[in-house]
């Protein structure tokens, strides 16, 4: 049990650098202002005394909240700029996580001869937002129509 506690701590001990960024993104109505950085301090102050906001927070969930009445407003940069940063980190997590599930189901037992370029270029295509546009790709090309004829079933 002590070896994984050691482990958590290893694993997780940036996130407590970021406490505060966290408690900000979560709970913004229920922080002390005197406690937050002066960067926030003023938007702390104004976003607190909006009842209409607080509202709007209890009804909604947290991510909802920021995308749909927080970051349209542009009212309160300081604040968006933490959520971007907060949310982001987790976005990067999964985006890393989903790479190393695509090389492990790419560079299997089965597919065990596949050189470092190889799987390079696999994890490359496989991650790309890009899609092709095989239409486009392929009028450009004569086609070769064969003159045996189609057996049927029958």
């Amino acid at each position: 049990i002590s070896q994984l506690r050691t482990e958590f701590k290893n694993r997780f001990g940036d996130f407590r650098a970021y406490k505060e960024e966290f408690r900000l993104f979560v709970a913004p109505f229920d922080i002390d202002v005197s406690e937050v950085p002066t960067w926030f301090q003023m938007e702390a102050i104004e976003l607190q005394c909006s009842e209409e906001l607080k509202a709007k927070f209890s009804s909604c969930s947290l991510f909802n909240f920021y995308k749909n009445v927080i970051v349209p407003s542009g009212q309160f940069p300081s604040l968006i700029d933490n959520a971007l940063q907060v949310v982001s980190m987790f976005g990067r997590t999964y985006r890393c996580e989903q790479l190393f599930s695509k090389m492990k189901f790419s560079k299997s037992q089965l597919r065990s001869q596949l050189t470092d370029n190889h799987l390079n270029d696999i994890l490359f295509i496989s991650s790309s937002v890009l899609k092709p546009d095989l239409d486009s790709l392929c009028s450009d090309r004569r086609h070769i129509v064969s003159n045996v004829p189609i057996k049927s079933k029958e």
